[in-house]
């Protein structure tokens, strides 16, 4: 397939490496590692240079930028391992309430989230989530003042310092639905810590929180939006995963070029060269399979959009563990060491592959779902067998 970028999205992805070049270094990376909402300068940044607004409508001064133009600057976001809550605020929750939330709710909140003076987050994971497509444990209780939530969210990244939470929850028929709520609400308890690849998450647990009617996000069913917004981020957390892949594989290429053994390079032994190679093949199969999966997600249904994310990160996934690993076995002991980059690319490449689903859960469900609906014998290029 022949793939070319266009101007704009030249413009975005030179813009955003230019930048995190020359202000987001690994060591420049260490003032915004485990802060809430990392370091304030950086977040002012990203606004001013319209990244937060990019995939928001221009109603609420959003740029309307596409998936490959958010696929671009997560890939740059992960290539300089950054740890704001870039991808929880702009590609999930913003993007949530731009599509779901009513007209009043969108006025609120997002301007000032594009302005970088508000942050979102979204509250979805639970406790034994396999894949993010599930029904919520968390449940919302109607009542004649509003909704009553309990429940608990795990793990949910850039929560702490957020100024509402986008929280989903089941209603008392089964169906999806996604709140606003506030923070400092009473019956909201939080569980702030550190995660391993340098972010910010906590653990959420809700008891007896009571919102009113205005808080809930498209009253009759937001469970396309939801889909859809789920789908997205799987994609582009694995574009940010292959930025991630290339920077440690061209840091592994020049480290085995320095490192002697024997009176040589170990980059001149074959089993390197083999591994080097290996490494090279599933960092393009990565970028293909984002790239394919971001073009064909731009017009797709929201059924066939959980059936990309989920080969996207199938593929991902698997290629992330073997860079990742592979990495550290050819540092050898500095392939560990906090000074250099490649132990922080690990843990993210690490924490990434069990992200919203584990790559064999969704190899797993993709499979399931191909043979209950003969899409296994149906080929994109060539149509049906």
């Amino acid at each position: 397939m022949l793939f070319t970028l266009t101007d704009e999205q030249r413009l975005i992805q030179s813009s955003a490496l230019d930048w995190l070049g020359h202000h987001y270094d690994f060591r420049q990376r260490e003032a915004s590692v485990h802060r809430d909402g990392g370091a304030a300068g950086v977040w002012a940044a990203f606004a001013e240079m319209g990244w937060l607004g990019l995939a928001l409508s221009e109603d609420v001064d959003g740029i309307e930028g596409g998936l490959m133009e958010k696929g671009l600057l997560m890939q740059a976001l992960g290539r300089h391992l950054v740890v704001e809550p870039f991808h929880s605020c702009a590609v999930l929750a913003a993007r949530l309430l731009d599509l779901a939330g009513s007209p009043a709710q969108r006025r609120q909140w997002l301007p000032a989230v594009v302005a970088g003076q508000q942050r979102l987050a979204l509250l979805h994971h639970e406790q034994g989530d396999a894949l993010p497509w599930g029904p919520r444990r968390c449940t919302a209780q109607a009542r004649t003042t509003g909704w009553v939530l309990d429940g608990a969210k795990k793990a949910a990244v850039g929560a702490v310092g957020a100024a509402r939470w986008l929280v989903t929850a089941t209603n008392s028929e089964g169906r999806p639905q996604v709140f606003l709520v506030d923070p400092e609400q009473a019956g909201v308890h939080i569980d702030a810590y550190g995660t391993s690849d340098g972010r910010q998450a906590a653990d959420i647990y809700l008891e007896q929180v009571e919102v009113g009617h205005e808080a809930l996000l498209d009253g009759s069913d937001c469970s396309a939006a939801l889909e859809r917004v789920l789908a997205e981020g799987i994609v582009a957390a694995c574009w940010e995963a292959t930025g991630a892949m290339q920077a440690a594989l061209e840091q592994t290429q020049l480290y085995t070029q320095q490192r002697k053994q024997f009176g040589q390079a170990i980059a001149s032994f074959q089993v390197v060269q083999h591994r080097l190679a290996e490494m090279a093949v599933l960092c393009a199969e990565a970028q293909a399979a984002c790239e394919f999966a971001t073009m064909r997600l731009e017009k797709s249904s929201d059924m066939l959009a959980r059936q990309l994310a989920a080969g996207v990160k199938s593929k991902v996934g698997r290629a992330a563990r073997f860079v990742a690993q592979e990495c550290v076995q050819l540092h050898g002991a500095m392939g560990v060491c906090e000074e250099l980059p490649i132990a922080s690319t690990f843990r993210l490449l690490t924490a990434f592959a069990h992200e919203s689903g584990h790559a064999d859960s969704h190899a797993q469900w993709l499979g399931g779902e191909l043979a209950r609906t003969g899409g296994y014998a149906h080929s994109q290029t060539l149509g049906a067998f």
